[in-house]
């Protein structure tokens, strides 16, 4: 066999048998089950302890970890941001990307968004149900769904076109978002969980109890104010 065909099988081999890191799920990532996430745990990791985190994962992109301050009446004091390294692309974009909210040197909300390679069914098995679903359309003409599970202090939402507006378990998820439990009703009041259109009076009176998959416009239609 030549040199050029025992490269071509071995290259056969490792696609067929193995996942590439751009395909792992998120979950997979991690040293850690959701809430926690490599050693980042809301509500409990300090911002020193987060920084020296992301400094010495691998799949990291350091150069890209960025503060910067939020402005008045926000109720958290700083967003740090963060991308994944990845391979070369036609866009600059960054295919996999987090932030993290401090208050008084604390990490208090975690979310990563992208390619997180993770499903519903995914999330469920780790997370458990979602407590309540958000389903609204969006300026860029398709919906967006939130789904909280407040006890477990996580939240996760997906983008998806309006002629394909059914929920399965295999529907793919674009952000998880892991926050400080004792933190949620300000969250809510925030409009952190409906996109920043509505306070949690508001946000109660739009979002449904989860009731499993099916479809959005049917089970879970956009609420109306």
């Amino acid at each position: 066999m030549n040199v050029k065909r025992l490269i071509l099988l071995i290259f056969l081999l490792t696609t067929a048998c193995g996942v590439s890191p751009d395909e792992e799920s998120i979950l997979d990532k991690s040293s850690c089950v959701l809430p926690c996430w490599n050693r980042i745990n809301p509500g409990q990791t300090t911002e020193a302890e987060f920084l020296e985190i992301l400094q010495n994962l691998p799949g990291i992109d350091t150069d890209t970890i960025k503060d910067q301050k939020t402005s008045q009446g926000n109720i958290f004091d700083k967003l740090i941001f963060f991308s994944f390294r990845q391979g070369w692309t036609l866009s600059r974009r960054p295919k996999l990307h987090g932030e993290a909210a401090i208050i008084e040197n604390i990490v208090s909300s975690f979310t990563i968004c992208g390619a997180i390679n993770t499903s519903m069914n995914q999330l469920v098995e780790k997370t458990g149900e979602p407590e309540h679903i958000i389903s609204g359309n969006d300026i860029g003409g398709g919906r967006t769904v939130i789904l909280i599970n407040s006890q477990k202090g996580i939240s996760f939402s997906f983008t998806t076109e309006l002629d394909n507006l059914e929920i399965v378990s295999s529907t793919q998820i674009d952000c998880v978002d892991t926050f400080d439990s004792s933190l949620y009703e300000k969250m809510l009041d925030a409009g952190l969980f409906s996109s920043g259109y509505y306070n949690a009076e508001e946000t109660k009176r739009v979002w449904y109890p989860w009731n499993g998959y099916g479809n959005l416009d049917e089970k879970y239609p956009p609420g109306q104010l």
